[in-house]
């Protein structure tokens, strides 16, 4: 991957992990946020907590988890989706908070969280970029003279076969 896409990730990852970890030390401001929202949705499903602070820690841990790895190069994939799954509550939950904002700071704020999002889809789902071209036929130069190779040894296989038996040597293919 090229110098560019990795600096990319690890911009991208750098809000998650900052949001992680404050809300990791202090869940109560976000906590009262998402009290509304964490105690209707657990209100619809009974295995929801009804714990604002236990859901924010988890998010928080969640956030922190999913940067970290897509700051260290691992499971990139993984990681952009799995910050990407984690961020729609948070969507969800600022869109009923801001409410008391005005239109203006509400639509920036809107617009920065679903254009993280969308740069989390497009990292998750990036093709993976092939090899330049020279490896790409090293790759293959090298199968072809291992067929090759494979081919010489099983002719002189028969080769010894044929002059142990006191016959003439096979035909070449």
């Amino acid at each position: 991957m090229g110098i560019f896409r990795t600096q990319a990730r690890r911009l991208l990852a750098l809000p998650f992990l900052l949001d992680g970890v404050e809300n990791l030390r202090n869940p109560e401001p976000r906590a009262e946020e998402l009290k509304s929202a964490v105690h209707t949705v657990s209100a619809r499903f009974p295995w929801f907590p009804d714990n604002p602070a236990l859901v924010v820690r988890v998010q928080a841990a969640t956030g922190v988890v999913g940067g970290t790895l897509l700051v260290s190069g691992r499971a990139q994939r993984a990681a952009s989706l799995l910050l990407a799954v984690q961020a729609v509550p948070t969507l969800v939950a600022e869109a009923g908070a801001i409410k008391r904002h005005s239109p203006e700071a509400r639509r920036g704020v809107a617009v920065r969280d679903l254009s993280l999002v969308g740069a989390l889809l497009l990292s998750a789902t990036e093709p993976k970029r092939r090899p330049p071209r020279v490896v790409y036929d090293a790759e293959h130069a090298v199968a072809r003279v291992r067929r090759g190779a494979d081919r010489a040894k099983s002719r002189a296989k028969l080769a010894r076969r044929a002059v142990q038996a006191g016959r003439k040597l096979p035909a070449k293919r």
